[in-house]
């Protein structure tokens, strides 16, 4: 299974985002936490995302070829900390 571009897109918004998101699975199974890391283009081995589990302490990695799609569900805490641009 190869990673669409669409999906990469949604993984690396993700990354930079600063709050939880939801990582649906082509296996029909998701989950919540925080999009900690991920390596799209390797240059040895698979392509990954990591995220640490929303109320824990596990940290797991994943194929990033096994993700559906990735939604951005929780609040961006560093938002109220960006200056807002001027009209």
């Amino acid at each position: 299974m190869t990673l669409s571009d669409n999906v990469a897109g949604q993984i690396d918004e993700a990354f930079d985002f600063r709050g939880h998101v939801t990582v649906s699975f082509a296996d029909g199974s998701s989950l919540e936490g925080y999009l900690c890391n991920r390596e799209l283009s390797p240059p040895k081995g698979e392509a990954y995302i990591e995220i640490m589990i929303k109320d824990s302490d596990e940290r797991r990695r994943f194929p990033a070829a096994a993700v559906a799609s990735v939604a951005l569900t929780g609040k961006d805490f560093a938002a109220p900390f960006i200056p807002q641009k001027k009209g």
